[in-house]
């Protein structure tokens, strides 16, 4: 049987980096969103249309890691919880 080892911290760095991502994807999406709207209020033609198509290919592919990310987080999580039991066991 091979002989595994997991340390607590970096599983806690690795749940704070996957956070982290997943808030940057998301401020990414509302932000690229808000400056639209933004730019809808002064300019509203053909080309500002067009632009909406882009924003939307853009906060689609933002959006689109974040159910595999909440997955990963959700491991992790996991994985914390079941170091922090053992930690807790007496041997």
């Amino acid at each position: 049987m091979a002989k595994v080892s997991v340390e607590k911290s970096a599983v806690e760095k690795s749940i704070i980096l996957c956070e982290r991502t997943i808030k940057h994807y998301e401020d990414a999406a509302d932000y690229l969103e808000k400056q639209y709207r933004m730019a809808g209020s002064g300019w509203n033609d053909v080309k500002y249309r067009q632009l909406g198509e882009v924003v939307h290919d853009c906060t689609t592919a933002l959006n689109r890691p974040l159910s595999e990310l909440q997955e990963c987080l959700d491991k992790l999580r996991m994985l914390l919880k079941a170091i922090e039991q053992y930690e807790n066991e007496n041997l």
